[in-house]
């Protein structure tokens, strides 16, 4: 517990700090008159059972223990940690209560129990944190990293952390991760394919060959395959043939139709700090709580502001510096006249997990003849895009035909049903990079 003289000293500021920035983030500007679901939604980038947080849970982060940025799978029976980290904002001190749910191949939930895919306690709490060194506005850093003592799974595959409110037991949000035994071999490889589409995009074909342990008898029945783009957990193809006709391996591919788009493009955003620079950040307004950033705009046929640094551009990574600030970014598009004023338009990137939000629409300036919308992030490195919702169908290649392409993340997963218990075990995953 923080000591009380400092807190009384600075209770009267944040809260209206706090005020200021409840307004900013729930501003009649701010506001839209539906949401759309993103469990309704068709081509979004989570998975329908994922919860979003509500807006004063910012930063939700979950990677390998000292690898940020990469994807949330750690080996069974090893050191290996993950870490979530996340931020809420506010000045009093809150507790969490967190518990996993194991999921089968097509997440949904596996017959197994908590005994069973658990060697610890169903849940456990999170009852402390970091109060930030900034006001504008304050916010508590949360860090849990598991396997531990309360919270250790027993066996592999898909897994959900959901993490409540410890006051009222609501549900806050919840993230997906995966568990893997490292059983066997594996190679994948990818093909890029031109010609293939009629805008001109390229396709990657996934192959990939699994070289199986000895305790799979019947491959043809017992194992499968998926592959995933870019950490976008709901967008997982499942391969639909495997070839089992060399003895002790399982090759399987997408077909054609079904291949990846090669150049799937993001924005890169530096917001490391809030200067106003050549590159991206035009006007910095540090005078208003929370600060505010205005970028240089994004032409849809056009970018003005390439990224030179690819390695790093579909990676998310919030600053989990104490003194790091959050800003209210607004984003400016100028779009061509075949996209509607009426458009639905909606801002999706690492700082906010990918999920379209209501408060991340955007509205068309028919002065100015641009769209613009708003997010509120901490400091930090994110990539980004521009997303059309039309008809329950996400459209996320129609705003950035001028985008630089980006390396592309693909990884493979390779189940096995488990004959005696009935559940997919997770035997191994494979991570490519196609430039």
């Amino acid at each position: 517990m923080y000591l009380k003289a400092l807190f009384y000293s600075k209770l009267i500021p944040i809260l209206l700090a706090f005020i200021v920035v409840g307004c900013a983030i729930s501003s009649p500007s701010q506001k839209q008159q539906s949401s759309p679901s993103e469990s309704h939604l068709e081509g979004t980038f989570v998975l329908d059972q994922q919860k979003a947080p509500p807006h004063d849970i910012q930063s939700i982060h979950l990677h390998p223990k000292g690898q940020p940025g990469q994807a949330p799978i750690m080996e069974l029976n090893t050191t290996q940690k993950l870490l979530l980290s996340f931020d809420y904002l506010g000045t009093q001190n809150r507790r969490f209560r967190v518990t996993v749910d194991h999921y089968d191949k097509n997440w949904n939930r596996s017959g197994i129990g908590p005994n069973t895919y658990l060697d610890s306690f169903s849940a456990t709490t999170i009852q402390s944190s970091k109060i930030s060194f900034v006001q504008r506005p304050s916010y508590h850093h949360v860090e849990f990293s598991f396997p531990n003592n309360e919270l250790q799974p027993a066996v592999s595959g898909n897994y959900l952390i959901k993490v409540y409110s410890a006051d009222d037991n609501s549900l806050l949000f919840s993230m997906p991760f995966f568990v893997t035994e490292n059983e066997g071999q594996i190679e994948t490889t990818v093909d890029r394919l031109f010609a293939q589409r009629n805008d001109g995009r390229p396709l990657d074909q996934l192959f990939s060959t699994y070289s199986y342990p000895d305790f799979v008898a019947y491959p043809q029945f017992d194992l499968s395959m998926s592959f995933v783009p870019n950490q976008f957990w709901g967008r997982t193809k499942q391969v639909e043939f495997l070839d089992t006709i060399t003895p002790g391996q399982l090759r399987g591919y997408i077909e054609r139709d079904n291949a990846f788009v090669g150049n799937y493009e993001f924005k890169h955003l530096d917001l490391q700090n809030f200067d106003v620079n050549a590159q991206q950040i035009l006007e910095h307004q540090p005078g208003v709580t929370p600060p505010r950033v205005i970028l240089r705009r994004d032409v849809q046929n056009l970018d003005t502001t390439p990224n030179r640094s690819k390695a790093a551009v579909n990676k998310g990574v919030p600053d989990d510096d104490r003194n790091s600030n959050y800003a209210q970014v607004e984003f400016r598009l100028q779009a061509d006249d075949s996209i509607s004023p009426s458009s639905e338009i909606y801002i999706v990137g690492h700082f906010n997990n990918w999920m379209i939000n209501d408060l991340n629409r955007m509205r068309f300036d028919s002065e100015k003849q641009m769209w613009t919308g708003r997010a509120l992030i901490k400091q930090g490195i994110y990539a980004y895009k521009y997303v059309i919702v039309k008809n329950n169908q996400v459209d996320d290649l129609a705003l950035d035909q001028g985008f630089l392409s980006a390396q592309q993340e693909y990884l493979t997963f390779i189940y096995f049903k488990d004959p005696d218990q009935n559940f997919d075990r997770l035997l191994k995953t494979d991570r490519v990079i196609k430039r």
